[in-house]
């Protein structure tokens, strides 16, 4: 008798059990496809800017209006380079541009020496896939000695500054093929830290024929307007925007 009750149950316990375990969908503990990717990225590029506004100090300023066919003929050394990070949902990007220039004028007769240095450290972090929000710092270091060659000579005008802007922005990437890329880069700062106000607005489309290599080309625009509080009175009021192609090294 007992053994006939426990059969009973047996077969009770298999017919409820049995569905469930056809049925019953495994648990599965998918991981972060983001945490261990690390990738690293370093490009050179050429941006064929032209710089438009207004500089001076003190003792007077003067418009500017340089194409980049003057900046190219004039040239005395320039580097444009960029570095990027991506580990998990971070990215860490350095960017920098140094360009000397000599350009000469004919009324008045002068002769300009123009350096300038941009280097920019920024952190962002990706919200959705291909967007990130990103903050950082750009520093800003200008030194320009103007000599008019008339006689009696006057007095060298020279300029000369440095500053360091925080900015807020966006980044956004995206694939259009396998092959294909786009970039955009958006952001603001300056806030009265520095500048009163600088901004940049940046596009372009990349084409990788490797994993390994990319080539880019685009436009890119940077707005300064900065005043310094000291006895110089040193002003720098000046857009540079121009295209821009480079190539880049993924590992």
């Amino acid at each position: 008798m007992m053994k006939k009750y426990c059969s009973k149950f047996i077969l009770l316990i298999t017919i409820l059990t049995t569905p469930l375990s056809l049925n019953a969908a495994p648990v599965t503990i998918t991981a972060d496809p983001y945490k261990d990717t690390v990738s690293h990225r370093i490009s050179l590029y050429l941006w064929g800017a032209g710089m438009s506004g207004n500089m001076g100090n003190a003792a007077g300023g003067a418009p500017v209006d340089v194409t980049f066919e003057d900046i190219l003929d004039n040239l005395e050394a320039g580097i444009m380079a960029n570095y990027r990070l991506k580990k998990g949902h971070w990215a860490f990007n350095f960017d920098y541009v140094y360009l000397n220039v000599t350009p000469t004028s004919d009324n008045p007769p002068a002769e300009v020496d123009f350096k300038q240095t941009t280097a920019e450290l920024s952190a962002g972090y990706e919200v959705s896939p291909g967007l990130e929000l990103l903050a950082g710092v750009r520093y800003v270091d200008i030194d320009m000695n103007a000599t008019i060659k008339i006689t009696p000579p006057p007095p060298t005008i020279t300029g000369a500054d440095d500053w360091i802007d925080p900015i807020v922005g966006l980044d956004y990437r995206s694939a259009l093929s396998d092959k294909w890329r786009f970039f955009g880069r958006a952001d603001v700062g300056g806030f009265g830290v520095g500048s009163d106000l600088t901004y940049q607005l940046a596009a372009y489309i990349g084409y990788m024929p490797s994993k390994s290599w990319n080539l880019y080309a685009g436009y890119r625009h940077l707005d300064f307007d900065y005043k310094s509080d000291n006895d110089k009175k040193f002003f720098y009021d000046i857009a540079i925007s121009g295209p821009l192609v480079g190539f880049g090294f993924h590992f």
